[in-house]
């Protein structure tokens, strides 16, 4: 073990855990100090992640806000290092959004939290996957997160993790803000040609509305590299066109419902208890949409409880420092949604890149992936 993993393991009960979120409207950081039941807890925050041709700047997000952080700690005279360094951390987890297709190497954060923090214990995940451990307070079952694109995990609460959608726009996300948006310009597309079929008035004016003339969305959207993005802010109008009655708006959330029950049962596979809840601003209030998760999923896994979230993304990367401080080698890496460090090794099934053989953690737990996973 090393001195710096010796003196974590020796203040544990006296030193600060860390969490983070990261996202494109914003970022925070909450620190918890002292015993678990009655713990003193600051919060901090910083900008919103940027996205350009290379990537996410995720990475300096995080910097900032550590930096942040000990500059706090330095303010209120957290000390106790032996090096002189402030504010004692014994395990720090971050969440980050588009952290499997826009961070470049996830293995900076792990780094950056261990300089910026003193910390030997980090882990680095997907906000998707901290939304789970929000969302059920880090018990097992499965968590179905709806925005922009749509991806469920579901966890037997010991080892292994399962996976189902989360493929991205052209692949998958069904039932998603893309894919509604996308479906409400299709009706609208067929509306100005004079179809029958599957066309609408409704969203056609909408979408001008939004976008200009018909005329004008093929290279707005073909040449743009945000058009998930454009093409989910039809979204909402779908819900309102939906409220006021319009039957192609209805149709649309319906079977957006059903795709996105398929994708939760699909999460709740072999050995992952029947407990479900959903996450994310299109199933936050009732609409067609949730409606038609909520009947499809009875009909298909009618042993599924299906329960209110009870936490943010913030909150399940708490628990997931929690975890780190209490037992670390309870903590089973996910690729690339989830990767553990402990006293400078991973846990098993981690990128094979990241670490030669005599580094890995044996840990005795791993984490189940599914094929594909590092196209992502």
């Amino acid at each position: 073990m090393s001195e710096l993993a010796q003196g974590i393991d020796g203040m544990a009960a006296d030193a600060w855990v860390v969490a983070l979120d990261v996202g494109g409207s914003g970022s925070r950081l909450v620190a918890e100090f002292g015993s678990s039941t009655h713990p003193e807890r600051i919060s901090l925050s910083g900008r919103a992640v940027k996205v350009n041709h290379h990537g996410s700047d995720a990475p300096a997000v995080v910097s900032s806000l550590c930096q942040s952080f000990n500059a706090w700690a330095a303010r209120m005279g957290h000390d106790g290092m032996s090096d002189g360094s402030t504010a004692p951390v014994a395990s720090a987890a971050v969440g980050i959004t588009g952290l499997t297709s826009l961070v470049d190497k996830p293995t900076d954060v792990h780094d950056i939290l261990a300089r910026e923090l003193r910390t030997n214990r980090t882990a680095v995940a997907g906000d998707a996957l901290t939304a789970h451990l929000g969302a059920l307070k880090g018990r097992a079952g499965a968590v179905l997160s709806v925005g922009t694109g749509a991806v469920a995990f579901g966890y037997d609460g010991v080892s292994r993790w399962r996976r189902a959608d989360g493929w991205g726009h052209l692949l998958g996300d069904l039932g998603a803000g893309v894919w509604v948006g996308g479906e409400a310009l299709r009706a609208a597309g067929r509306y100005h040609d004079g179809a029958s079929r599957g066309a609408s008035k409704r969203p056609l004016e909408a979408a001008v509305a939004k976008f200009g003339l018909i005329e004008s969305w093929p290279n707005q959207f073909y040449k743009n590299a945000e058009r998930a993005r454009q093409l989910a802010s039809m979204a909402p109008e779908v819900i309102i066109a939906a409220a006021e009655g319009d039957s192609t708006s209805i149709r649309i959330l319906d079977e957006a419902g059903r795709h996105l029950a398929d994708t939760l049962s699909s999460a709740l596979g072999r050995g992952i208890p029947p407990l479900a809840s959903t996450t994310g601003r299109l199933v936050q209030e009732e609409s067609p949409l949730t409606v038609s998760l909520t009947k499809h999923l009875s009909e298909d896994r009618p042993d599924v409880s299906l329960v209110p979230s009870d936490g943010s993304p913030l909150d399940g990367a708490l628990n997931l420092a929690r975890r780190l401080r209490e037992a670390p080698q309870s903590v089973a890496g996910f690729r690339p949604w989830l990767t553990v460090r402990v006293d400078g090794h991973h846990t098993l099934h981690e990128s094979a890149e990241d670490l030669g053989a005599k580094d890995t953690l044996a840990a005795g737990l791993s984490a189940t992936e599914l094929p594909g996973d590092e196209l992502q």
